[in-house]
C-alpha cells in the first residue's frame, strides 16, 4: 500500500508540474478572444497528462495540431493541459474557446463550473473509433474464469464523470444480471479501483480499455497480476467542444480546420490517431421530445427517447380503431396524435387526431379521394406541425393547413391539379418541408417543380421550373454557411435557394436514375445519399456545392425505400432482406449485416442511447444495440400479431411510442429511466 500511495503521489507530482509548463504556451496572454484562440486540452492520452511508458500510447503530442489551427485560423494559438475544468489553472488561464477531452468528463466539468458547451468534433484513435470502453480487470490469481463467477463478489466501478467506468460499468452488471449490492465500491479517479484491487478491497474494477499495458508500463501493477475478464459498451471518448464565448463564424472555420487537419501522416502518428477529427453531426438528437414530422423533427431519424431496453411484453396504454392501410407516419407531441387515414372503400382520405393521453379521437378531417393508383391510393406523407396548426398531404395531391386543437381548415389547395401536371405513378408522398414561415412543396411542374407557400394563407411566394417530383423528403440544410434546401427530383438531387427558389446546383446520378423515395440523410462537411441504383455514397461540399464525384461508397448497401439512420459514425439501413451498419470513419466500410427477411421490406429506423428501434413491414418492433461488431437482437415484440402488415412511421415522445397496423392505433409506455 506504502508503494501505490508514493505512486499516486509522484504521478499527481509530475502533473502538476506538467500543468505550469508552457510547451504549447507560444503567445503571451491577451484578453482578446479575436487575437488568441485559448484550447484546454483534457485528453487523458495527452503526453503532459499520461506517461511515456508504453510506446504509441499515451504520448499524444498537441503541438501540432497547434500548429495547424494557427496556420489556418491566423490567430496564436494558446494551449494548457488540465486534467479538470475546476482546478484554479484553469481560471488563470482565462475561459477556454476549446476544450478537448474524454466527452463525458468535459460535459461534467463545464455543468460544474457553468460553462456552456457544444460539441463539434471527435478524434479518432489509431483503429479509426470515436469511443472507449471499459475493461473488467480481476486478480490473476483469484482463478476467476467467467461473469457467472462475478456474483457475490465485492463490485467496483469507476467515477460518475467517467462514463466507462460507471454507466457503462453499471450497464455490464445489469446485462450480465450480476447483482450490484450496498457494498459497491466506487473510485474516485480511473485508476482508483485497480488500486482497490491491488489492496484485496474489492474483486473487480474497471479502468478504460487502454489502460492495461500503462498500468502495467508504469510500474503501477505487476505485470500479469491482473486479467481482463469483459468488458462494457463503448461510449464516446475524445470530443472537441467549442465554448459560448465564440461567434458563428468562428465555429465554422474551427469546424473547417478541424476537419482539414491530418493531411499529414507525421501528424496522424503525433496524435496517436488514424483520421484525425471527426466532425459533430449538426442534426444529431435536440432536446424536442415531440415527434412533429418525418422522421421525427429534424428528419433525421434520431431520439433521445429510444429505449435502452423493453420488457417482455410492453404496457399498451390505449388502443383506438383505424381503417385504412398503414402507409404514412405518425404525427405527435405530449397533445395530439395525428394519423393518416383512409375508408376501408378507399374512397376518402381521412385524417384522425387522437387524445394523447387517452386515444379518444378528438378530430377527424375527410374529404374525397378515389382515384386508383399503386399500393392503394391512401395518404404516404407524415403530418408536419407548424405553431398552432398541421399540414396534411394526400396521395393524389391534396395538400391542407387545419389547426391542431380543433381540426378545423384554415386553407386547402391540390397543386397538380391547379399547374395541370401529371400525378407521379406512386402518388404524392413527399411532406411539405417549413422554411421560416414558408411552406416547400413539389408538385413537379415544368415551370413549378418546386413551390414555396406562405404557410398561414396557402399562396404562392416563389415557384420554380424543373424535373417532375420524385418521392424523398426534402431537408433543410447549411453547406459551408450558404442555407439551402436540398432534395430530390426525379432525374436527380439537387439545392435551392429557400427565399427564391433559384437552383443552386444539380448531381445526376452516375448509374441511371432512381426512384429517389430515400430521404438524403445531412452530414456536417455535405450529405449522404443512399438509393437503389446507385447504392450508399458519401459527398463533401465546397463552398455550398458537392463536389461530382463521392469520398465514399458502399456498393453493398442499395436500399430502395429504407433511409439510413446516422449515430456515433455509424450508418443503419436495410436492403431486400439485410440490415446494414457502415463505419463512417472508415471510408463507408461494412461493419456487420445481418440477412433475415423481416428486413426484405420496408423498414423504419430510429436511433438514440446505443440503440436502434426497427419497426419492420410485417409489424415487428425490434430493438438492437449500435456499438457492436456484429447484429445483436435485445427485443422482438408482435404487437399486432404475426399476420399484420404497416409501412407507417412510428411516432416517440418523451415516454410512449405509438404504431399502427390496418385496424388499430396503438400507445405504448416506455420507461422513463434511461
Amino acid at each position: 500500500m506504502i508503494r501505490l500511495i508514493q505512486l499516486i503521489s509522484c504521478s499527481l507530482l509530475l502533473v502538476s508540474i506538467l500543468l505550469g509548463m508552457p510547451q504549447a504556451e507560444v503567445v503571451a496572454d491577451d484578453n482578446s478572444s479575436a487575437s488568441l484562440l485559448r484550447i484546454v486540452v483534457m485528453d487523458p492520452l495527452a503526453a503532459p497528462l499520461s506517461c511515456a511508458c508504453v510506446d504509441g500510447v499515451g504520448q499524444r503530442d498537441y503541438s501540432v495540431l497547434q500548429k495547424h489551427l494557427e496556420t489556418e485560423l491566423k490567430v496564436p494559438v494558446k494551449i494548457l493541459f488540465a486534467e479538470s475544468l475546476q482546478l484554479p489553472e484553469v481560471k488563470r488561464f482565462g475561459t477556454p474557446d476549446l476544450i478537448i477531452g474524454k466527452k463525458s468528463v468535459v460535459e461534467f466539468d463545464a455543468k460544474k463550473v457553468r460553462l456552456s458547451i457544444e460539441p463539434i468534433a471527435s478524434l479518432t484513435d489509431r483503429s479509426g473509433s470515436t469511443t472507449i470502453s471499459g475493461v473488467a480487470l480481476v486478480r490473476t490469481k483469484d482463478q476467476l474464469e467467467t461473469l457467472d463467477s462475478l456474483r457475490g463478489k465485492r463490485l467496483a466501478i469507476g467515477p460518475v464523470e467517467d462514463a466507462e467506468l460507471h454507466k457503462a460499468a453499471l450497464g455490464f452488471y445489469q446485462s450480465h444480471k450480476i447483482e450490484v449490492t450496498d457494498k459497491l465500491y466506487t473510485a474516485d479517479s480511473i485508476e482508483g479501483g485497480v488500486y482497490a484491487l491491488a489492496d484485496n478491497e474489492t474483486d473487480v474494477a474497471f479502468v478504460p480499455k487502454y489502460m492495461p499495458p500503462l498500468l502495467e508500463g508504469c510500474g503501477k501493477i505487476e505485470p500479469g497480476s491482473v486479467k481482463v475478464i469483459g468488458e462494457t459498451k463503448s461510449v464516446p471518448f475524445i470530443t472537441c467542444f467549442v465554448a459560448d464565448t465564440q461567434q458563428t463564424k468562428q465555429t465554422q472555420a474551427i469546424k473547417k480546420a478541424l476537419a482539414s487537419f491530418g493531411k499529414s501522416k507525421q501528424d496522424l502518428d503525433a496524435l496517436e490517431s488514424k483520421n484525425g477529427f471527426v466532425l459533430t453531426s449538426s442534426q444529431s438528437a435536440k432536446p424536442d421530445s415531440n415527434w412533429t414530422d418525418w422522421r421525427g423533427p429534424n428528419r433525421d431519424g434520431l431520439s433521445k427517447n429510444v429505449p435502452i431496453s423493453l420488457p417482455k411484453q410492453p404496457k399498451v396504454l390505449w388502443r383506438a380503431k383505424v381503417t385504412g392501410p398503414a402507409l404514412a407516419g405518425i404525427a405527435a407531441d405530449d397533445k395530439h396524435v395525428i394519423v393518416p387515414d383512409k375508408d376501408k372503400e378507399l374512397k376518402n382520405d381521412i385524417f384522425r387526431c387522437f387524445d394523447a393521453k387517452t386515444g379518444q379521437q378528438l378530430w377527424q378531417v375527410k374529404y374525397p379521394a378515389g382515384k386508383f393508383i399503386d399500393y392503394t391510393n391512401a395518404p404516404r406523407a407524415t403530418p408536419v406541425f407548424w405553431k398552432d396548426f398541421v399540414f396534411l398531404q394526400g396521395a393524389l395531391g391534396d395538400l391542407l393547413c387545419v389547426e391542431r386543437v380543433s381540426g378545423k381548415i384554415q386553407w386547402q389547395r391540390n397543386l397538380v391539379k391547379e399547374l395541370k401536371t401529371d400525378l407521379v405513378e406512386w402518388g404524392t408522398a413527399v411532406p411539405p418541408l417549413i422554411v421560416d414561415d414558408l411552406l416547400i412543396t413539389n408538385p413537379g411542374a415544368k415551370d413549378a417543380s418546386l413551390v414555396a407557400l406562405d404557410a398561414a394563407t396557402g399562396k404562392i411566394v416563389w415557384k420554380t421550373p424543373g424535373h417532375a417530383s420524385a418521392y424523398g423528403a426534402f431537408r433543410l440544410a447549411t453547406f459551408n454557411g450558404v442555407r439551402q434546401i436540398i432534395g430530390y427530383d426525379s432525374a436527380s438531387i439537387g439545392g435551392w435557394n429557400p427565399k427564391t427558389g433559384e437552383r443552386l446546383w444539380q448531381l445526376v446520378p452516375p448509374d441511371g436514375a432512381d426512384f429517389n423515395v430515400t430521404t438524403p440523410v445531412l452530414l456536417p462537411d455535405g450529405f449522404l445519399l443512399a438509393t437503389e441504383n446507385n447504392a450508399t455514397r458519401r459527398y463533401i461540399t465546397v463552398d455550398g456545392i458537392p463536389q461530382e464525384k463521392p469520398i465514399a461508397v458502399n456498393i453493398e448497401l442499395a436500399p430502395d425505400t429504407c433511409t439510413p439512420a446516422v449515430f456515433n459514425q455509424r450508418l443503419f439501413s436495410s436492403a431486400y432482406g439485410e440490415l446494414f451498419c457502415l463505419d463512417l470513419n472508415d471510408g463507408l466500410k461494412t461493419i456487420w449485416k445481418k440477412y433475415d427477411d423481416l428486413f426484405f421490406d420496408h423498414t423504419n429506423i430510429i436511433a438514440g442511447n446505443n440503440r436502434l428501434l426497427i419497426w419492420t413491414s410485417t409489424a415487428d418492433l425490434l430493438l438492437v444495440p449500435t456499438d457492436t461488431s456484429s447484429y445483436e437482437q435485445l427485443f422482438r415484440w408482435q404487437p399486432f400479431g404475426d399476420q399484420a402488415e404497416s409501412m407507417s412511421h412510428p411516432a416517440i415522445t418523451e415516454n410512449r411510442l405509438y404504431l399502427r397496423d390496418s385496424n388499430t392505433l396503438i400507445c405504448v409506455e416506455l420507461s422513463t429511466d434511461q
